[in-house]
């Protein structure tokens, strides 16, 4: 059974890395993510596969180009996560000449380092995302997971795009995104990502996320009033820092 369950996850990943990617500007801004666990001692062998694999399927056309990142905090810390997003729900349907081969080869050369995957898929709210023009050295991302109560959602929503157009007007130096899992993960799951040029770009902000807040709401008591009634609608999840890996997420272009 445990083979059995074993090979299903592996199947699983190695469809995903079949799918073609979406080069338009706009697309319905679907990701899938896998979350990898190698097995131990193999995290070199893992990471040297998956490089020659890109290497390899680059040359077809119709294939996903994924990001790579390593998880430094938290419990998973160890583990890898694999990311392809900017996608149509209608590009998961695409099927391929090549992809039988390309299969032999990701389980052949890859599959062998990893003891487990699990995938989710998200897509971007793209009205309360607010990215840089270039993601040129970012190299680190923080992602917690929100969980909306239910019943919930509307004033989540609503809380959330004060927050929001508050933090843009005020000129809050940070960049992030939402996004809603569809699939796998949780019921009324949502997740922030915020991006970093590294560990120390982490550090309190300036004007911090209260300074922007709280001269937006009236004061430091308006501030706590508003923070309370909004997270009331949704309760926090897991927080990681994520590392993207140049090296497994080169395509050899």
């Amino acid at each position: 059974m445990k083979n059995t369950i074993k090979l299903a996850v592996l199947s699983t990943l190695m469809s995903i890395f079949w799918l073609i990617p979406v080069q338009a500007q706009d697309n319905d801004g679907i990701a899938t993510t896998v979350m990898i666990t190698p097995k131990a001692g193999h995290e070199k062998a893992l990471v040297k596969g998956i490089t020659d694999y890109h290497h390899w399927v680059a040359n077809f056309d119709g294939h996903f180009e994924y990001t790579w990142y390593e998880i430094m905090t938290g419990p998973d810390t160890g583990k890898y996560l694999a990311r392809s997003g900017g996608h149509n729900w209608s590009e998961f349907d695409a099927e391929y000449d090549w992809q039988k081969e390309a299969g032999k080869v990701f389980e052949t050369n890859v599959a062998p380092h990893i003891e487990s995957a699990t995938n989710v898929m998200t897509q971007e709210m793209t009205e309360f995302s607010h990215w840089p023009e270039s993601f040129d050295g970012y190299t680190h991302f923080q992602v917690q997971d929100w969980y909306v109560k239910g019943g919930q959602f509307g004033k989540f929503r609503r809380g959330l795009k004060k927050v929001v157009d508050t933090l843009k007007a005020g000129n809050f130096p940070g960049y992030w995104g939402f996004f809603s899992v569809t699939s796998g993960g949780h019921g009324n799951q949502i997740s922030l990502v915020t991006a970093h040029k590294g560990w120390s770009d982490m550090a309190d902000k300036d004007p911090s996320f209260f300074d922007v807040m709280s001269e937006a709401l009236g004061g430091a008591e308006e501030f706590d009033a508003f923070m309370g009634d909004w997270g009331s609608t949704f309760k926090e999840g897991q927080n990681r820092t994520v590392r993207r890996m140049p090296e497994a997420s080169d395509y050899g272009k």
